[in-house]
């Protein structure tokens, strides 16, 4: 045979087997998840490529009924609607209907994560987070009027792309009888003030994604830091039964003395921004550690933004 004759039969035999293997080869189960998620996440298109199929967000509502978290709504699949109740910390099944092709969003279900638990604990009962064409709603009553702005600290820390509305009430003041003793007055502060854990977790959240910054080679706090810590005053000052060590922080470079000393300047400025926003001065304590407690390993020349920092330590 010919070297022409030789080619065209390769070039034959070449287009035969691309033939089968196109009409022979399994779409579904090469495009099949293989993430690994237990919990089938609306990460796509609203149709699949070859199949057509079109997929519907899960409508799905927790309520809180007798301190207890309550599931209800619709989902693929049992195995998802277990896979969320498990992800969410629910532990009371409602009414579960189940629907082919129907998909639970993985922006809905980390916002929803932020707030499961100051809803379980702050919440009072009948409360509840409505998710309705992948709109999150969350209603109900606080428990108290001091765990608003907690809240409001979470919903901040939600993707962009997430819509999520408020349907919130904040309880009443309970009268104060004008005859009650000076004593009783005090009782009834004290039960209006945060815990401090729900403290700590304020601040820490409001430090998440503002951190506390200097002016270069300064220790004067930049001017959107400053305004930071006017708003921790604040929560210090609506808690007035707990003390806070403000805890200076660098990375190592330079001689580990300067830095001590460039800690505890920075704190000691944290501290007077305080006590002119009017925390009583005997309630803080300013500490510079220098480097001594990283957080984040330092590069080769000992740089690292992240040990750069000041925490606010709540206390008793």
């Amino acid at each position: 045979m010919s070297i022409s004759g030789k080619i065209i039969l390769l070039l034959f035999i070449f287009l035969l087997l691309n033939f089968i293997s196109i009409f022979t080869f399994n779409y579904d189960e090469y495009f099949k998840d293989k993430s690994g998620s237990n919990i089938n996440f609306e990460n796509k298109s609203s149709f699949n490529l070859f199949n057509k199929t079109e997929y519907k967000p899960s409508d799905f509502t927790i309520t809180k009924i007798d301190n207890s978290i309550e599931l209800s709504g619709t989902f693929e699949n049992q195995k998802v609607a277990q896979d969320v109740i498990q992800a969410l910390g629910i532990n009371k099944e409602g009414t579960l209907t189940y629907q082919n092709n129907v998909v639970v969003d993985k922006g809905v279900l980390e916002t929803i994560f932020l707030l499961i638990v100051p809803f379980k604990d702050f919440f009072t009962d009948n409360s509840k987070i409505s998710v309705i064409n992948n709109e999150i709603i969350l209603s109900g009553e606080l428990k108290n009027k001091m765990y608003k702005n907690l809240i409001d600290t979470i919903i901040l820390q939600k993707s962009k792309n997430i819509i999520l509305k408020t349907e919130i009430t904040i309880p009443e003041d309970n009268p104060i009888n004008n005859q009650q003793n000076e004593n009783s007055n005090e009782e009834v502060i004290k039960n209006e003030t945060l815990k401090l854990p729900e403290i700590q977790l304020l601040i820490n959240n409001i430090l998440k994604d503002r951190k506390i910054s200097f002016e270069r080679k300064s220790s004067v706090p930049t001017e959107q830091s400053q305004n930071t810590i006017k708003e921790i005053a604040k929560i210090l000052n609506e808690n007035p039964n707990f003390k806070v060590e403000v805890a200076g922080h660098t990375d190592s470079r330079g001689e580990a003395v300067l830095n001590k000393q460039i800690s505890q300047d920075r704190a000691n400025s944290v501290k007077n921004i305080l006590v002119n926003s009017g925390v009583n001065e005997t309630r803080i304590k300013a500490i510079g550690y220098g480097e001594e407690f990283p957080i984040a390993k330092d590069d080769e020349n000992g740089l690292s933004e992240i040990n750069r920092r000041v925490e606010f330590i709540i206390g008793e």
